[in-house]
């Protein structure tokens, strides 16, 4: 189970954000993933064919940390930072991207 350093570390305020439905309290610019794997959350997103994802690499190079944020869409969950009022959906398939469909 992943732990949150306590000493020598200084965090911005206490805000709340909602996942997957629930209210949760977070430090404003902790990273999303950060407050998922604290929250043993294991299952940041699953592939087309139902297998769950997770980071890997901490640094947004491996994509495999992506989120749904409301009016936002999908982002790297290592590389966004935790702000009150956002609402986070975890565990979904990513939709098909199309060309032309303005995703790239």
């Amino acid at each position: 189970m992943a732990s949150r350093i306590e000493q020598g570390v200084q965090r911005g305020p206490q805000i709340t954000l909602t996942v997957d439905g629930e209210r949760v309290a977070a430090w404003a610019g902790e990273s999303l993933a950060t407050l998922l794997l604290l929250r043993d959350r294991s299952a940041f997103y699953r592939t087309r064919g139902g297998a769950p994802r997770a980071p890997f690499c901490n640094m947004g190079t491996c994509f495999e940390c992506r989120v749904h944020v409301a009016g936002r869409g999908w982002v790297l969950a290592c590389m966004s930072p935790a702000e009150d009022g956002m609402e986070v959906t975890t565990g979904e398939t990513l939709p098909r991207i199309e060309v032309g469909d303005g995703a790239h």
